[in-house]
């Protein structure tokens, strides 16, 4: 259940609050009561509620100082409630710009307000705790050793079906179909800073990866800070646009009404076997360029490409080149002499119909291929640095750390469950 703790300096207002609504029916605990913000406070720490509904004046300590407080032990919970009056509309302002979730005008309190103020609530601490919530310790073990599997299948690391098939079955994972294709989600949400993304990134794959399977058997493995990948095991890929494409509305819908987030997805063509997976995939990244706010779901199959936007496509050709000489010198100036464009024409294109920038796509594309080596081989920081044409060790763990949120060091001890070696010193922290 979630907990909530009313605060207020009158009486009356706590009880009536209390005998307003049935609580335990609508799925609420009261964990106790405060005459004022100091009162309040110490409950707070010592309850651990999950919503406070407080009063925005009371005497020690007001309702704002109070949640201003709690703000600077935790970022989001609890939640808060404010209660005021009709001429404090200048307090409650200062209280949603201080992260309250809503606010209640006393003489015109109703059960039915009261209720939904609550949901929201509920609502905002769900969201909040999905992004927390830690995988159990053998379970994160397990889904260490399943994303590796994943980012070697996706990456042509395996020789065979067979070799593919023995580590799937080692893992638990049950990848017999006649057919599979591979999608890509681009998580569409406002510029936040590293390790916010990654919170959110996390958060959004968890529960895409409990959702999704729900509807259509599939597995989500993550990819970088704004895309994971799905592996969609199938039985008739003719089928795919319409059952999948009815999939993918309603989890997109499900996710941002609990991240606010939307969801893109390409689609790549279907393929007979694992061991081509890893086409599907190229397919499905060659469809990223293409998707807008008009169209936000594309299923790419070979014979689409025909018609597909002559700039997009430059793009998605230029991607390509991109992803084939990551160990060459990839500046604007030099792949654009290649294609025997001007620089600046260049960057335009990918700016107008690409998702990042020439320079964004040219780095993330090296972390990902960064991430590929060393799920796939033993090579050492520098030397994988090296062979993406990073300037230097110390550049690519600067950039790895700023895209990923944790430096090349600790990704590779939670990939390979060991520690680097002692004396590999490329890394930074």
């Amino acid at each position: 259940m979630t907990r909530v703790l009313l605060v207020d300096d009158e009486p009356l207002v706590l009880i009536g609050m209390q005998s307003m609504i049935d609580w335990a029916a609508k799925g609420f605990e009261l964990a106790g009561t405060a005459r004022n913000g100091g009162e309040a406070l110490e409950k707070i720490e010592e309850l651990h509620p999950d919503i406070v509904i407080s009063d925005i004046r009371m005497p020690v300590m007001d309702g704002l100082t109070l949640a201003a407080r709690c703000r600077e032990k935790d970022a989001a919970l609890p939640a808060f409630i404010m209660l005021t009056s009709y001429e404090e509309f200048d307090y409650v302002r200062r209280s949603i710009g201080m992260g309250a979730v809503d606010y209640l005008v006393k003489l015109d309190l109703t059960p039915e307000n009261l209720c939904a103020a609550l949901d929201r609530a509920r609502d905002a601490v769900q969201k909040e705790k999905a992004l927390r919530a830690p995988a159990t310790p053998s379970a994160a073990g397990l889904e260490v050793y399943r994303d590796r599997f994943f980012i070697q299948l996706y990456s042509g690391a395996f020789h065979t079906d067979a070799e593919i098939a023995k580590a799937a079955r080692e893992l638990g994972l049950d990848l017999n179909a006649p057919w599979y294709a591979v999608a890509i989600a681009d998580i569409r949400n406002r510029e936040l800073d590293p390790e916010q993304q990654a919170t959110l990134s996390a958060g959004v794959t968890r529960m895409a990866a409990d959702v999704l399977p729900k509807y259509q058997p599939c597995y989500v493995s993550t990819m970088d800070l704004r895309h994971f990948s799905v592996l969609i095991p199938l039985q008739d890929p003719d089928k795919l646009e319409e059952e999948f494409g009815e999939v993918l509305k309603k989890v997109t819908n499900i996710l941002y009404k609990y991240f606010s987030v939307g969801l893109w997805w390409a689609i790549g063509r279907p393929v007979q076997t694992l061991h081509e997976v890893c086409a599907s995939r190229r397919t499905a990244f060659s469809a990223l360029p293409l998707l807008n706010e008009k169209q936000t779901v594309l299923f790419c199959r070979t014979e689409a490409k025909s018609s597909l936007d002559h700039r997009a496509r430059i793009v998605a050709e230029v991607q390509e080149y991109i992803r084939h000489h990551l160990d060459s010198k990839l500046s604007l100036n030099d792949v654009a002499a290649v294609f025997n464009f001007s620089p600046g024409y260049l960057s335009q294109l990918f700016t107008q119909n690409g998702e990042t920038s020439f320079t964004e796509f040219v780095t993330e594309t090296r972390i990902a291929a960064a991430k590929d080596l060393m799920a796939s081989t033993d090579l050492k920081i520098y030397e994988i640095s090296e062979r993406l044409g990073f300037e230097s060790a110390f550049y690519f763990s600067k950039v790895f750390k700023k895209l990923e949120g944790v430096s090349p060091r600790a990704y590779l001890q939670k990939l390979r469950g060991t520690p680097p070696e002692k004396g590999d010193s490329a890394d930074v922290d």
